[in-house]
């Protein structure tokens, strides 16, 4: 998997990383952990949340960057990746629902953009 060269123009990123790394094991413990019992079920559903997303955008906070993807399915499934600084690559930090008010919000102030199908 990879972040689209696409995906990074629309967002307006400027890096070389593209390689998308995670272990399904660990992020289910990681979900399971913080109780995100709700997307679960959307764990094979991965490659089609990165690959065909309907809204991406950048999370800035504490001067890291954070992309977010964003699959509506019977639930918006928001996919967090971060950046594996040590191995130049990156990785699936979280994933969790979020409610039509959220989205709406985000689609709103410009921090989500709608991914255009092609």
């Amino acid at each position: 998997m990879i972040v689209k060269d696409s995906i990074k123009e629309l967002l307006g990123i400027k890096t070389e990383l593209s390689k998308i790394e995670f272990s399904k094991h660990g992020l289910k413990r990681h979900l399971e952990k913080r109780q995100h019992y709700d997307v679960l079920k959307y764990l094979d559903d991965i490659d089609e949340i990165i690959d065909n997303p309907d809204y991406v955008g950048v999370n800035e906070k504490d001067n890291k960057i954070a992309l977010e993807y964003v699959k509506c399915f019977n639930k918006n499934v928001l996919l967090v990746l971060k950046v594996n600084k040590s191995k130049d690559k990156f990785f699936i930090a979280s994933m969790y629902s979020i409610n039509d008010f959220k989205l709406n919000n985000r689609k709103f102030s410009g921090r989500l953009k709608k991914v255009d199908k092609e």
